[in-house]
């Protein structure tokens, strides 16, 4: 059995959890400069708050509602999914965390029927509930995307009495259609009443295109793209949609995904909170996101052997005769890859001074880092001191450490300003609603 664990408006969760009085609030939490709406509370989607609206669109409804606004706090967010996913890995070693805020867990439940696997559901929210405070939903299926699919009609909360009129040949007691958060589709011949009523644009991996083709064709419901005939399934949506019709059916064709071990490129960068004209500033924040890509190689132990540095100007500030230079890029490759957040911010910087443009401001900066080796696996340089880069590799390492354990930004390059210079500068994000970050900074921890 695969069970799919959804954390319910995780972001707003997450702002719940430490302030209490924003039970029952509309909440919405923006982008970047705070600029749209990236969640959204269920209190919020019914009022009509729209995924990616501008803040200044809604900001009659936010004041006539008394909508909560919040800017994004990735340090918040990023620990409290640690915390779920930790409590998951607790009740089962077999997890593929699929994105921030939902993960699959993979159980062999041997001799026990579908009451007991909705039982273990159960628990197993109650568990992430009592512990972090965050409300999950959980879809039980023979298959990831049945899973999938049984997670969303346990978020979607569907009505009782539709639960009911489905399980009137008493294979559920009662007490399954409470929409308790926890849906199992375990044996799939049992749902065809349920499975009548759901779009096929909500099944896991079925786009805005094929839902417009199947629909042109008939299959409207889950249940009718179930029973589709295979051959004109392949015909039509090719192996990938066979899988997905073979995994409807009870089928696993998907197994979990090993953990990201070595990555293709890594790439840093943000937009200003407001447009950057001066050199000096431009290089701090290049300056600071290659100390940032120097931590994530070291995190996953490898090295850049390309570095790429980008600049973007505001494309609505450009006059009609400039439209096709608002990007600008330099790329260099390393006579020896590295990871050193020093030889990375040098590089980095050398490359802007020959991109930036006197007299011209931007609004987004970025470094990406590609031709990744692995760290065990490279050869140093024949001219090079071997003692001195691996000094270098130790004081990587320690000021990682450092800032890991003290918190982010206590020990960093001069080359990224200092900390006052760094806080009223216009290259850092605008984040003017940003809640504490109550669990990674000890400045910001509650009080009570």
């Amino acid at each position: 059995m695969f069970l799919l664990v959804d954390c319910n408006s995780f972001y707003a969760s997450c702002e719940r959890v430490f302030q209490p009085r924003l039970k029952d609030q509309p909440i919405v939490v923006l982008s970047n400069n705070d600029g749209c709406v990236v969640a959204r509370s269920n209190e919020a989607k019914a009022l009509g708050i729209a995924m990616g609206v501008p803040l200044f669109q809604i900001k009659e409804i936010v004041q006539q509602n008394k909508v909560a606004v919040f800017s994004s706090n990735y340090a918040l967010y990023g620990d409290m999914s640690e915390r779920v996913m930790n409590i998951m890995q607790q009740f089962c070693p077999n997890i593929e965390v699929y994105s921030i805020d939902e993960a699959f867990l993979k159980f062999n439940f041997y001799h026990h029927d579908e009451a007991t696997i909705f039982a273990f559901g159960q628990q197993l929210r109650e568990r992430i509930l009592q512990c972090t405070g965050i409300p999950v939903s959980v879809g039980i299926g023979s298959t990831k995307t049945l899973a999938k699919l049984a997670n969303h009609i346990a978020k979607k909360k569907t009505q009782k009495s539709t639960l009911q009129k489905a399980y009137t040949e008493g294979y559920y007691p009662p007490r399954f259609c409470s929409g308790s958060g926890v849906f199992s589709l375990a044996d799939i011949a049992h749902h065809e009443s349920i499975l009548s009523q759901i779009s096929v644009g909500d099944v896991w991996g079925i786009g805005r295109q094929y839902d417009k083709k199947l629909q042109s064709f008939g299959f409207n419901t889950v249940w009718q793209l179930r029973n589709a005939p295979e051959g004109w399934i392949r015909q039509q949506m090719g192996v990938v949609g066979v899988r997905l019709v073979k995994e409807l059916k009870g089928f696993p064709c998907y197994e979990l995904e090993p953990p990201e071990t070595d990555r293709q490129n890594i790439c840093v960068s943000r937009s200003f909170q407001k447009d950057v004209s001066d050199l000096r500033e431009l290089k701090e924040a290049i300056a600071t996101y290659a100390s940032r890509m120097g931590e994530k190689l070291r995190h996953f132990e490898q090295k850049a052997g390309i570095i790429t540095v980008f600049i973007v100007r505001n494309r609505f500030k450009l006059n009609p005769q400039e439209n096709g230079y608002a990007y600008s890029t330099q790329t260099v490759e390393l006579h020896v890859p590295s990871s050193d957040s020093g030889k990375l911010i040098s590089t980095a910087t050398r490359l802007v001074e020959q991109l930036f443009r006197p007299g011209l401001s931007y609004k987004k900066a970025g470094i990406m880092a590609s031709a990744l080796t692995s760290q065990q696996a490279l050869q140093s340089d024949i001219f090079g001191e071997a003692h001195t880069e691996r000094k270098r590799e130790i004081l990587m390492h320690t000021m990682d450490a450092i800032n890991t354990r003290m918190g982010k930004n206590t020990v960093r390059f001069s080359a990224s300003g200092s900390f006052g210079s760094i806080q009223g500068s216009g290259w850092q994000m605008k984040a003017a609603f940003r809640s504490p970050r109550f669990t990674t900074v000890w400045d910001e921890i509650l009080r009570v």
